[in-house]
């Protein structure tokens, strides 16, 4: 079941973030550093009292195995680009033990709709260049390029 999350979600979804946080230093060890400390209490509330927020669970036999975490973006029209209403999946997580089995498009199916149903034109995500999991779910579920961020590191 896919439900909204809620502060009694609290230490379930730190255990999630924790795993993501894990996943992410490994791919980008440079820019992620390493941490247990990813979600306070009152940063949650802060997120659930957001309505531009979408933050949802994946239970399976009453144990959260996935979470997502997005959000509205309104930005305005000026002389250089157009005004654009548009969602952002800022976290996608699923336990190692619960892939492969469809969590993963079930959570960006329910982002999806209630991107669309917020009147948004398109969901946006980053993702590492060397996450090749997630490349490929993105990729099939329909995502594609529209931007490349290049890091210039000047090597000490």
């Amino acid at each position: 079941m896919i439900r909204k999350a809620g502060e009694s979600d609290h230490s379930d979804l730190v255990r999630l973030f924790i795993l993501e946080n894990q996943h992410n230093a490994q791919l980008a060890s440079d820019i992620v550093r390493e941490t247990e400390d990813v979600l306070t209490l009152e940063e949650l509330k802060q997120i659930l009292a957001d309505s531009s927020q979408y933050l949802v669970v994946k239970e399976v036999d009453g144990v959260a195995v996935g979470a997502l975490l997005g959000s509205i973006t309104n930005t305005p029209e000026r002389r250089w680009n157009q005004a654009r209403l548009y969602a952002y999946l800022e976290e996608l997580i699923v336990c190692p033990a619960s892939r492969g089995k469809g969590i993963a498009r079930e959570l960006v199916d329910s982002f999806v709709h209630w991107a669309q149903s917020h009147g948004a034109s398109s969901v946006d995500l980053h993702v590492w260049s060397n996450n090749d999991s997630a490349m490929g779910f993105y990729r099939t579920y329909g995502f594609s390029a529209k931007q490349y961020l290049m890091t210039y590191a000047k090597e000490k």
